[in-house]
């Protein structure tokens, strides 16, 4: 009786580590800078209309990361456009930081103690509530390195579960953090098909999970084909597009 118990749990074992091996890599499209139209009717850009398009007419999920700065200001056309992305399910906003910096700012996240980058954080959720009606789940800082006081700001403001290219083990952060291994692009701004399938198949194959960063607002239409380039090589390895959230949810499946 002990032996055949004995071999029903090794048994166990191997199918549990089989159905993990079969199971297919996530991928986040970790998408950064949205803010509304400077001028016109639109929402947004041209750019970020177009990618929008792509996403949904191609059944692929992923994440656009919200400048909250550009939720101060009242703009009903361009709210109702983050609202309706967030409502149809197949792309999730978070939260990129606040400031639209330039290359003269220093980064929000680069400086500062815990509390004054909590606040930071804190004041961009407030405006999501206010504006959108619903927080924002996940956070990564715009054009920002982080330190160790971002660590514990972010433990600090419970309604942020995930950390999109945070530490692979954080100091104060106990929830979701999912650290860098490649982007969609190389250099910044620059969809590289052949940089990007060199580096995927030397460091990330065998990942569970890759966060992949672009930035659509620079995609002119070489930048955009080598963009599509990048999308299909990942269909080839038989990838499953996720939202944020809703891998994180999975986690907690067995």
């Amino acid at each position: 009786m002990k032996l055949l118990r004995s071999l029903a749990f090794f048994c166990c074992l191997a199918f549990a580590a089989q159905a993990q091996e079969s199971r297919p890599q996530v991928i986040l499209l970790k998408l950064d800078d949205v803010i509304a139209r400077r001028v016109g009717a639109k929402p947004v850009s041209d750019r970020w209309l177009k990618i929008t398009d792509y996403l949904k007419t191609n059944n692929i999920k992923g994440s656009f990361g919200i400048i909250t700065e550009s939720l101060e200001k009242d703009n009903p056309v361009y709210f109702q456009w983050l609202k309706d992305i967030q409502k149809e399910g197949l792309i999730e906003l978070w939260m990129h930081g606040y400031h639209m910096r330039t290359a003269k700012d220093t980064g929000e996240f680069e400086q500062g103690t815990a509390a004054e980058q909590r606040a930071i954080l804190e004041k961009g959720m407030k405006l999501a509530k206010e504006k959108l009606g619903f927080p924002l789940p996940a956070f990564g800082p715009h054009w920002s390195g982080t330190t160790e006081a971002t660590d514990e700001a972010l433990e600090g403001v419970p309604e942020i579960k995930i950390w999109l290219y945070g530490p692979a083990k954080p100091k104060f952060f106990t929830r979701l953090s999912i650290d860098r291994v490649l982007a969609l692009e190389n250099p910044t701004f620059v969809p590289d098909p052949a940089k990007f399938k060199a580096t995927y198949e030397k460091n990330a194959a065998s990942r569970e999970v890759l966060v992949l960063q672009g930035h659509p607002e620079a995609w002119d239409d070489k930048r955009w084909a080598g963009f599509l380039e990048i999308i299909e090589f990942l269909k080839s390895k038989n990838v499953v597009f996720s939202t944020p959230s809703e891998y994180l949810a999975s986690k907690a499946q067995p």
